[in-house]
């Protein structure tokens, strides 16, 4: 995954005074804090930022605390802010602050960044450097990190010294590669030593200092800003080296000139950057060959598909095949590669490694054998098939073959869920006993166009296959299985008009007993909306309880509770995919191969989920307990979650 790209909004520094910011740094933070404060104004001076910002290309931001300041925001101003923020799609990646006194003030930094979703102050915290436990104790509360942005430090050594040792969950740096120039440092050489202490990357370039007075002040002490690349400080090479080294965390685009108005520039500078990302994607893959891959059917979810792998120079999309030819054109004219006419030709193409196996549920048992027996590597979208014979069947053919059967959900491979499992591997909680999963997807006739197929397999089939894989992934296989269910709505309507009955239970309540005991009541249904309260899962333990608050977003909120206390928020292990990233299994697959390693995302594995969900469904109709005997190797956790 990429990076994320953001724009500081900072860079409007010198808006409020017309861009002729004589008075220095601090003239125009007063000037915007007076510009943002009065709430009757606030939601239309900020909702102007926002749409400035969207129009230059970017999807994230880094909020200046003089465009929302936690000393005078009001609840009302936050959830302007917030309802503005989902309104124009952007998401806040740091809170550009500087946060003096005591813990108590940290506090309220902290709640501010909460109400927004904020996961990272990048500043400078006065408390974190003068009572480190109370500040970090509180960094933990919340769930925020805290990233020191350099500014005096003449060496890496400095900044490091600044920041102590320890604490490295929620205390890190933000790194402004602006100051490096500005003090002579070589910026490179810099962000290789900091490396693992980054949590944030301000990427701003300077000029050489002037030899004549300005009658700027900024300028005049060398530290004026320009477009990334027009200046001194190398920050293409430094872009470069941060997505070849890995690096996670998000990318600010930081220029704050003090006499005009950086939007040009900013938007040229998110295009180089993109640009050097992806050169800096290239360094990271070195000789290896990306894995070529193929895409079997190009309905919804394909386009999904196509754009997150678009984000990975690990795969290589070389083409398309869909019985409807239109289809598999229209990925082809937005991801490349070239359109088959059948899939026997797909098949019979040298250049393809794996196939992507997106077609209907009802097609991949078929689909999936062809691949396997023209040896193609294949990863497919869930369920991979309806029987848990079928599942075994293809899973068998695969290791006849010598040839790799990846199947989704991946949900488990995300930030949020891999930050849930270290806790658990931990012992957190102690021994686990008790998990309450439920997953409420609405009326599927009110969103999608075609709701035949939903209702065809069902909720369970068709949703709670997410939570299932996950805790068979923690907890390992399941045993025994209790359930009931019902159609709770017998008279539905299509977006058309359409009457129709749900086919199958819209509603099930399963009990399932794993392994080594644990106990889950899971719920899953087409009838209750995403609003609801209950969602995500909880895990109970001897010692306390972790949550997430949805079961299949990588940037969940993750919560840990010891027994009888309050909930807290858990740092996650990386910064998160936002949302879903549903190709990680086809990029799983492809480090894999690439490795020499078992993928983690197995048929076998995939086989006994559907081996549990069929058992569900034969529980409600038969009303018993149904023995489940199948079983699966246990996947190992992700190597950055370990």
């Amino acid at each position: 995954m990429n990076p994320v790209v953001s724009f500081m909004s900072a860079n409007f520094v010198a808006r409020e005074l017309n861009y002729h910011m004589t008075g220095g740094w601090s003239q125009g933070d007063i000037a915007t804090h007076e510009a943002f404060r009065p709430l009757a104004t606030f939601g239309a001076r900020f909702e102007a930022m926002l749409e400035e910002i969207k129009a230059l290309g970017f999807g994230a931001i880094d909020l200046w605390g003089a465009h929302l300041h936690y000393t005078w925001a009001t609840p009302e101003h936050i959830a302007v802010a917030r309802a503005l923020l989902t309104k124009h799609g952007l998401r806040v990646v740091s809170y550009a602050a500087w946060v003096p006194g005591a813990a108590i003030e940290l506090r309220a930094a902290c709640r501010l960044c909460r109400d927004l979703g904020i996961p990272l102050i990048g500043g400078f915290v006065e408390s974190v450097h003068t009572e480190r436990a109370a500040a970090v104790a509180v960094l933990r509360e919340f769930g925020v990190t805290y990233g020191y942005e350099n500014h005096p430090e003449i060496s890496a050594e400095a900044v490091l010294a600044k920041i102590g040792e320890g604490d490295e969950d929620v205390v890190g740096l933000a790194v402004d590669t602006g100051w490096f120039g500005t003090h002579g440092v070589d910026g490179l050489t810099a962000i290789r030593r900091l490396s693992p202490r980054i949590k944030h990357v301000h990427l701003k370039d300077v000029k050489a200092r002037r030899s004549e007075s300005s009658g700027f002040p900024m300028v005049d002490m060398g530290h004026e800003t320009c477009r990334l690349g027009a200046g001194i400080v190398g920050v293409e090479a430094i872009a470069r080296e941060l997505v070849a080294t890995g690096y996670r965390g998000a990318i600010s685009i930081e220029h704050e000139p003090e006499d005009f108005d950086p939007r040009p520039d900013c938007a040229a500078s998110l295009g180089a950057l993109n640009e050097w990302i992806r050169g800096g994607r290239v360094v990271a893959l070195g000789g290896r060959r990306p894995l070529r891959v193929a895409v079997a059917g190009c309905g919804n979810i394909a386009g999904t598909y196509g754009e997150q792998l678009a984000h990975h120079v690990t795969v290589r999309t070389v083409g398309a095949y869909d019985l409807d030819e239109s289809r598999a054109r229209a990925y082809e004219e937005k991801f490349g590669g070239r359109v088959y006419r059948s899939l026997d030709e797909m098949l019979g193409d040298p250049e393809v490694d794996a196939v992507v196996n997106l077609t209907i549920h009802h097609a991949h048992p078929e689909v999936i054998t062809r691949c396997l027996e023209a040896g193609k590597h294949v990863h497919s979208e869930k369920p991979l098939a309806m029987t848990l014979d079928e599942c075994t069947r293809l899973a068998d053919l695969a290791e006849a073959r010598g040839l790799r059967l990846s199947a989704a959900p991946v949900v488990w491979l995300g930030e949020a869920q891999q930050t849930l499992w270290r806790a658990l591997r931990r012992g957190l909680i102690g021994a686990p006993r008790a998990v309450f999963a439920e997953v409420n997807w609405g009326r599927i006739e009110s969103w999608h166009p075609n709701p035949a197929p939903f209702y065809e397999v069902g909720p369970v089939f068709d949703v709670a296959v997410y939570p299932i894989t996950s805790l068979t992934t923690f907890f390992g296989p399941v045993r025994r299985v209790s359930s009931r269910g019902a159609v709770l709505l017998k008279d539905r309507r299509t977006k058309d008009g359409v009457s129709f009955t749900p086919p199958t239970p819209d509603y099930t309540v399963s009990t399932l007993e794993f392994d080594h005991g644990v106990q889950c009541r899971l719920t899953c249904n087409f009838y209750v909306g995403w609003h609801t309260n209950q969602k995500g899962m909880e895990i109970h333990g001897d010692l306390g309880s972790l949550a997430v608050d949805t079961i299949y977003a990588f940037d969940s909120v993750v919560q840990h509770a010891e027994f009888g206390g309050a909930w807290r928020p858990l740092p996650l292990v990386r910064p998160p995919f936002p949302g879903c990233e549903f190709a990680r299994g086809v990029i799983e697959l492809a480090d894999a191969l690439h490795e020499g390693r078992p993928h983690r995302t197995t048929g076998r594995q995939a086989a006994h989920v559907v081996d549990v969900m069929a058992s569900i469904l034969e529980s409600i109709r038969t009303e018993q307990v149904i023995e489940v005997r199948s079983s699966f190797p246990p996947p190992a956790p992700c190597a950055w979650a370990e």
